[in-house]
């Protein structure tokens, strides 16, 4: 069964302090079956998104690797050029918003002007979800900006029934499946949701993909939501499941270069 990796993070990692490179990602995708995946960089996620976005520059448009823009809400202004640099073009297929202090929520109050801006890329928006606070955050969000896919990226942590109570009742939420790793989790949300709003991400090199991996193919699900699971909700949510569109895509990457 093919996986399509929402969620990979390149660069050197602050915890260990070595590097998770181009070539690493490639022996992990190979071994684990990955299709296709998006990634960010260490460095934009930790401390300066401007950098790790030219890094990830490098890497994305690739025939197997897409990149997420990441950007900080306390610096708009690097925000909006970096969308405009980088979310016009196919290599590119998602945005990821991150609080200028660690460890808390995003909110409404300091994402709104990004998202304003954000309108007219149409791509999925990414969001870290770890916990309570940052579901109940996320969801404000999502009913605001309806017309924007909003990823919540660990399902809410090991809050994830709030994450699934609130996902349906916002249509626009989709919740990436790391996190928590309760055996319960996955055939909770397939039955709450659907597996067609799940959708599959590692975090790949901080987690091991095996133990995502395992969670889905362990789950008490049909074929068809695992499938859907690591493949399918993505092909869909990045309109990669469209022919025309995925020629149109090719062609764009290969004129950026």
């Amino acid at each position: 069964m093919a996986i399509i990796d929402v969620r990979v993070q390149i660069g050197t990692t602050p915890i260990w302090g070595t590097p998770f490179t181009e070539a690493h990602l490639i022996r992990m995708m190979d071994r684990y079956g990955v299709e296709r995946c998006i990634i960010s960089s260490t460095v934009a996620n930790s401390c300066d998104s401007t950098r790790g976005n030219e890094i990830v520059k490098g890497i994305a448009g690739k025939e197997r690797v897409r990149g997420c823009v990441v950007v900080n809400t306390q610096y708009p202004s690097e925000a909006m050029e970096d969308m405009r640099k980088y979310l016009s073009t196919s290599a590119f297929a998602a945005l990821r918003i991150r609080p200028g202090p660690p460890g808390r929520p995003v909110t409404l109050e300091e994402c709104d002007e990004i998202l304003n801006a954000h309108r007219r890329f149409g791509k999925p928006v990414f969001i870290g979800a770890w916990d309570k606070d940052c579901v109940l955050a996320a969801d404000e969000i999502a009913k605001k900006f309806t017309g924007i896919k909003f990823v919540l990226l660990s399902m809410g942590g090991e809050d994830w029934r709030t994450a699934l109570t609130l996902a349906q009742k916002t249509l626009n939420l989709v919740l990436e499946v790391s996190g928590s790793r309760s055996p319960d989790k996955i055939k909770w949300a397939v039955d709450a949701v659907g597996s067609h709003r799940l959708v599959y991400g590692s975090n790949m090199p901080f987690d091991d993909p095996a133990a995502t991996i395992g969670l889905v193919e362990d789950a008490d699900i049909t074929d068809a939501d695992k499938k859907m699971i690591f493949e399918g909700t993505a092909n869909r949510l990045f309109d990669w499941d469209n022919k025309t569109s995925r020629n149109r895509e090719r062609e764009q990457v290969t004129g950026n270069r």
